[in-house]
């Protein structure tokens, strides 16, 4: 995907689109962010420098994971971005989740973010590329591009699966978690609430999660 954006042509369109805006000129920060998992799911973002960390975490909890405005974190080298709470002292070298994309990014640097320290979600981060330009749109988080549902077989018949058993993915793994609608029914374990339906996240089935896994804007 990767080289794929970089050649592509409805990408330089909006590029060449965007440079005739009023917008301000500025380095922007290709990111990947994947599931620690094993990849399965993934976003190609833009940032801009003005952006920050918070902008950031923003977007993921709205894309991908948030269920019931859990902490969060990132961690660049030995460094951990969060949320600073009035009343508790930094642990180690923390910073505030207020930093700014062009303080901490560069191309080639990776680093990790966490949501939920109880049943966490791990996303891997990696700056791919940079350029100079001008933003895409007046948001500070643009995607560019994302991965598609995974596609898996009802363990029970040949239809497209639409929820997943944690309790048979924990006993049994995949795919014998998927089910489709009408099985997911009739399903008969109870553990973890039952079958749940599953959304292009990879916060599927975790805690209290429930989608819609769409891009706040």
């Amino acid at each position: 995907m990767l080289r794929h954006l970089t050649g592509c042509a409805a990408r330089q369109a909006a590029i060449d689109k965007a440079e005739t805006s009023k917008r301000k000129t500025q380095p922007l920060y290709h990111v990947v962010v994947r599931d620690a998992i094993d990849g399965r799911y993934w976003l190609h973002l833009e940032l801009s420098a003005s952006a920050t960390l918070q902008d950031l975490d923003a977007y993921l909890r709205a894309i991908w994971v948030d269920c019931c405005g859990h902490m969060s974190h990132f961690v660049f080298g030995s460094t951990r971005y969060q949320e600073l709470i009035d009343g508790f002292f930094a642990i180690g070298d923390q910073k505030s989740l207020s930093t700014r994309i062009a303080d901490v990014f560069r191309p080639g640097l990776k680093g990790k973010y966490e949501y939920d320290f109880g049943s966490p979600t791990e996303l891997n981060i990696e700056v791919v590329a940079e350029r100079m330009g001008k933003p895409l749109s007046t948001k500070p988080v643009t995607l560019l591009a994302r991965n598609l549902l995974p596609a898996f077989t009802c363990a029970e018949c040949t239809e497209q699966a639409t929820h997943i058993c944690l309790q048979c993915y924990y006993e049994r793994g995949e795919p014998a978690c998927y089910l489709c609608a009408a099985h997911a029914k009739t399903h008969g374990c109870t553990l973890y609430g039952g079958p749940r339906l599953r959304y292009n996240s990879p916060r599927t089935g975790r805690c209290r999660y429930n989608g819609p896994a769409r891009p706040p804007y």
